[in-house]
């Protein structure tokens, strides 16, 4: 039986992966600050909405307003298939832009951790985007966070979509650090190094279920238009 594979909407990136990440998966993308995690995420939405999927992205470091303006510039011609597709979740501002009966449910004065959930349960998306799950570790107890990372799992498998999560790489326990990785279904990391007069990006992949992992490091450039890869690429 074929297996779906979402495309990232980073052509370098979606060849490593024989045409993108395998449907019911959870996506870590492990980041040091500055390395564009976020702009992995903004390519993962544009994607999907390209594609008429039905996308959630929840923010918990900017007001949806910004994510969605920084989106559509990305996007171009494409830019009107982000509003029409892609609902978020706000935890910058309190607001939640999601079906009616989600409206209501979140004016009962529900704890948006707990309305995060229900929003998963009472709902199925192609792709969820979780940018960053970091907040969730500071704000709320390790193991209601875990609980939430392993239904994530469930809701992908349910739904046969792909969940990425962004966590800060080097904030959090290492211990959180590496139950996270060990849940997770696929891990990418996201690092910068320092060379010379320039600072370098670089992109690895760590672990791949039903994906054969790709042993290179990627090197990319961050621009107006998101995500630059370099053509050469670098063998572990």
């Amino acid at each position: 039986m074929s297996v779906r594979r979402f495309k990232t909407g980073i052509v370098t990136i979606d060849g490593q992966l024989r045409g993108g990440i395998p449907e019911s998966s959870v996506v870590l993308i492990l980041e040091e600050p500055g390395a564009g995690g976020d702009i992995f995420t903004y390519h993962f939405t544009i994607e999907g909405a390209k594609n008429n999927e039905r996308i959630l992205y929840v923010t918990t470091d900017d007001p949806a307003e910004y994510i969605l303006k920084d989106m559509m510039e990305m996007a171009g011609k494409e830019a009107k298939k982000i509003e029409k597709n892609v609902e978020f979740l706000d935890f910058v501002s309190g607001r939640v832009i999601t079906p009616a009966k989600l409206r209501e449910c979140l004016k009962k004065r529900y704890d948006p951790f707990n309305a995060f959930r229900n929003i998963l349960e009472s709902n199925s998306y192609d792709r969820v985007i979780v940018n960053n799950l970091t907040y969730f570790f500071l704000h709320y107890p390790d193991n209601d966070v875990i609980k939430l990372v392993e239904d994530f799992s469930n809701f992908a498998k349910r739904d046969k979509s792909v969940f990425m999560v962004l966590m800060t790489k080097g904030m959090l326990d290492s211990r959180i650090e590496t139950t996270v990785k060990h849940l997770a279904d696929a891990v990418i990391e996201m690092t910068i190094r320092e060379m010379e007069n320039e600072i370098q990006r670089r992109l690895k992949f760590i672990k791949f279920k039903r994906t054969i992992v790709p042993k290179v490091i990627l090197r990319y450039d961050l621009s107006d238009k998101g995500i630059i890869m370099e053509s050469v690429m670098r063998v572990l």
